[in-house]
């Protein structure tokens, strides 16, 4: 009798721990009465996910005041894991290492002209290696490697960059058709 409850209990332990292991999207929207649901920085829809980004801390360099750019973006469903780094490098990763990847540029004198791009693979090791800050060892861009049988595309709006990498062919258009809603708000 004593065996079979210890080995119930430990069942339900090993249940439990493979249920809270399971890996879980950050965007997941269950049954809220307008079928949406929000933090501080997303709001979650059953089909996709707008991340707006407005901050009032203002950074500094030496007496110049430097304040952030406030933007929107939709973004596809399925968020593994997001981070974003001051106001200026922002990350969202999905399964098998898909990545976008947003650089705000907050000096007043450098505004692009809006462009597209399939970057090169020089290109791409360059823009990561320069540019891009992540602070989590699990999902970081610096470490994902570069898979040559996915898409790969830079988008210049404004002050920002925003990188696709490594986005599986199923999934391109709707990467592409969601990151090209960016703007800026005032």
């Amino acid at each position: 009798m004593c065996t079979t409850k210890g080995v119930i209990k430990a069942s339900l332990y090993l249940s439990l721990f493979i249920v809270s292991s399971c890996a879980r999207y950050v965007d997941t929207v269950r049954s809220y009465s307008n079928g949406s649901a929000k933090n501080d920085f997303f709001k979650f829809y059953p089909d996709s996910n707008v991340f707006r980004y407005q901050s009032n801390v203002v950074l500094t360099r030496d007496t110049e005041k430097i304040y952030p750019k406030f933007f929107e973006v939709k973004l596809p469903k399925k968020i593994r894991y997001y981070e974003f780094i001051g106001s200026t490098d922002f990350s969202f990763y999905y399964d098998k290492g898909q990545t976008i990847f947003i650089e705000v540029n907050l000096e007043k004198n450098k505004i692009s002209q809006d462009t597209v791009y399939n970057p090169s693979r020089d290109q791409l090791d360059e823009f990561i290696e320069s540019t891009a800050q992540t602070g989590n060892e699990k999902y970081n861009l610096k470490a994902i490697p570069f898979n040559g049988n996915r898409k790969h595309l830079v988008m210049q709006r404004g002050n920002a960059t925003i990188l696709l990498y490594n986005v599986e062919d199923k999934n391109f258009d709707l990467f592409y058709e969601y990151i090209s809603k960016f703007r800026f708000i005032n």
